[in-house]
């Protein structure tokens, strides 16, 4: 059977602040949307586009997501897509996760108890 591969990279603006929750088991989940840009032309004119991504961090990395990033951080993003759906009104709503595995958060953090900045942006594995 050929292998199959889902895989994700993105890099791009946190568009709020991370919702941290804990699952009823007590493990730290966090969701954040992310913001990316893309340019195409359009009858000749240049036009951008903004996409959102929905991005859930587990365990460990929720909790950093949740420490050190706030809206409009820059953060570079590899995991897997996951689908799943809701109901509203009787309506099913699908959905579309990224269930990040790595990330680099891309901006300089401003902590104030940090004596010295990091050289290298913070990075987490999953």
């Amino acid at each position: 059977m050929p292998r199959t591969v889902n895989r994700v990279i993105l890099v791009g603006n946190a568009g709020s602040d991370p919702d941290l929750r804990e699952t009823a088991a007590g493990t730290p989940v966090a969701h954040l949307s992310l913001a990316t840009d893309r340019m195409f032309r359009k009858n000749g004119e240049m036009q951008k586009r903004t996409d959102w991504h929905r991005l859930t961090f587990w365990g460990r990395a929720a909790e950093t997501i949740d420490k050190y990033v706030s809206r409009g951080g820059r953060l570079y993003v590899e995991g897997h897509l996951e689908y799943g759906s809701f109901e509203r009104e009787g309506v099913s709503i699908p959905t579309v996760d990224v269930v990040v595995e790595d990330f680099v958060m891309l901006d300089r953090r401003d902590d104030a108890d940090a004596l010295e900045e990091p050289e290298e942006p913070l990075a987490a594995t999953v």
